[in-house]
């Protein structure tokens, strides 16, 4: 078996296994899409009350308010301008914190697999034209 056989088998090999896992991570980050919905950035203003705080925001050509919690109040960095993150689909609905990374952790290992799939299936090729 010559050193070119050797690299074609290992190649596709490689593209295999990086074709099936960066579409799983890529369907695994849809699923995830699906099911959380996409979160869009917002400027939010927290108003400290007596009786506590209310947090509003402008989100879909609407103003939106909620009352805070004592643990999300104490993690409020700047009253006047907080940044804040609305459900596109419920733009009643507000996170204080960024989205979870893991959706776009998967999204951008699976475009990392699919990348090296393509490579190895390039280098294939070139090697089947050149024997």
């Amino acid at each position: 078996m010559e050193a070119s056989e050797v690299v074609s088998v290992v190649a596709e090999v490689i593209g295999w296994i990086g074709l099936a896992g960066g579409l799983g991570c890529l369907l695994l980050a849809l699923l995830i899409r699906l099911a959380d919905g996409r979160w869009l950035p917002t400027e939010a203003v927290v108003i400290d009350q007596a009786h506590g705080s209310t947090i509003r925001w402008f989100a879909e050509g609407g103003f939106h308010q909620r009352r805070l919690s004592d643990d999300e109040r104490a993690h409020v960095r700047h009253p006047d301008e907080e940044l804040a993150y609305f459900k596109q689909r419920e733009p009643d609905r507000l996170r204080l914190h960024d989205p979870p990374p893991g959706r776009r952790i998967l999204r951008n290992v699976g475009i990392i697999m699919l990348l090296i799939a393509a490579i190895a299936g390039v280098v294939g090729l070139v090697l089947m034209f050149i024997e």
